[in-house]
């Protein structure tokens, strides 16, 4: 493949965040590091070695550059034009051109969602708005953030993902400022749920993984939507999460996937669990804002109210409640 050979100093650019796509590089010598700036500060996201390539994304989407990179020590590199990469292309089956586009998408959507931190105004591309002062956003800020640095930097094993606690504190800390007692907090908050897992290594290291990605992922949807409706609302109430215990046990006979459970039903189901019901009635009406999950609705009983129930989702709706109120416990926002 032709291409240009250029030697660049520690510390020179080889293009900036923005920057119009002007073909990918090849590091034949020395190191470049790949970053976005927030607040005067360089959040890495990735240290290219020798023999790496950078920039290959904008050769299939054409898109301006979605992060910086520089020169780590002196270094030479060997720059592949638009031109010299279309001309290969022509040589290589149109599937293939096809995944490769497909994979630097999913990678840009990675750096977009970092870029959150740069511009806490901004969407991302899937349409996750933190604009605004909203409850919980820093938090959301850092769920966002832990998937990725451990998907980035983690060891994968299967589909697991795991690296050491102290490692992805020490980033968390550097990238948000924030006090690791917070921190250490929110990755509790997660550990004591099962969003995370926590073991020890042989070598007596307490290490953080990612067992089911998709559990971290619907905590943050949810907690983004919840913040958002529920603004004010920085604790679901016991006898809330009580309506929820019975709901989830009754689900386990109901036969259809909805179905509905009449507050005089919540009631006479409270006395054997050994659950306090006296407020069940006041606190009903919450579920009008807590999601589609579990939802108040009118009954033909004699209060006139009950629970809609969605039995495929009512679990998990009650493991993202209860982190909810972890996260609170905690006074994290």
């Amino acid at each position: 493949m032709a291409g240009v050979n250029k030697s660049l100093k520690a510390g020179s650019i080889v293009f900036k965040t923005g920057d119009d796509p002007d073909g990918m590089y090849i590091v034949r010598k020395g190191e470049l590091t790949v970053y976005l700036e927030q607040d005067n500060k360089e959040i890495i996201l990735a240290k290219i070695p020798e023999g790496g390539i950078v920039g290959e994304m904008a050769l299939f989407e054409r898109m301006p550059r979605s992060a910086t990179v520089k020169a780590s020590v002196d270094s030479e590199i060997t720059h592949i034009s638009q031109a010299d990469f279309t001309a290969l292309m022509k040589q290589i089956p149109k599937w293939f051109v096809g995944l490769m586009g497909a994979l630097s998408g999913r990678l840009r959507t990675t750096n977009d969602r970092l870029k959150i931190l740069e511009n806490p105004g901004q969407a991302d591309r899937g349409g996750i708005a933190l604009s605004g002062r909203k409850p919980f956003l820093n938090t959301i800020r850092i769920l966002h953030t832990i998937d990725l640095i451990l998907h980035r930097d983690g060891l994968k094993d299967g589909k697991d993902v795991s690296m050491p606690r102290k490692n992805l504190e020490d980033h968390l800390v550097q990238i948000f400022g924030e006090s690791p007692t917070r921190l250490k907090a929110i990755l509790d908050a997660l550990c004591a749920e099962g969003v995370l897992a926590s073991k020890t290594d042989s070598f007596k290291n307490v290490t953080l993984s990612l067992p089911n990605r998709a559990l971290l992922t619907q905590f943050t949807q949810f907690l983004t939507t919840f913040s958002k409706i529920n603004p004010n609302l920085n604790q679901v109430p016991e006898p809330a999460l009580n309506m929820i215990k019975i709901a989830i046990k009754m689900a386990s006979q109901a036969p259809y996937d909805t179905f509905t459970v009449t507050l005089e039903e919540l009631v006479a189901e409270a006395g054997p669990l050994g659950l306090d019901s006296s407020s069940f009635q006041a606190q009903i009406t919450l579920f009008n804002t807590l999601g589609d999950a579990v939802k108040a609705t009118k009954t033909s009983a004699k209060s006139g109210l009950g629970l809609r129930v969605v039995k495929a989702d009512v679990h998990s709706f009650q493991k993202n409640i209860v982190v909810f109120n972890k996260l609170s416990d905690s006074q994290l926002d």
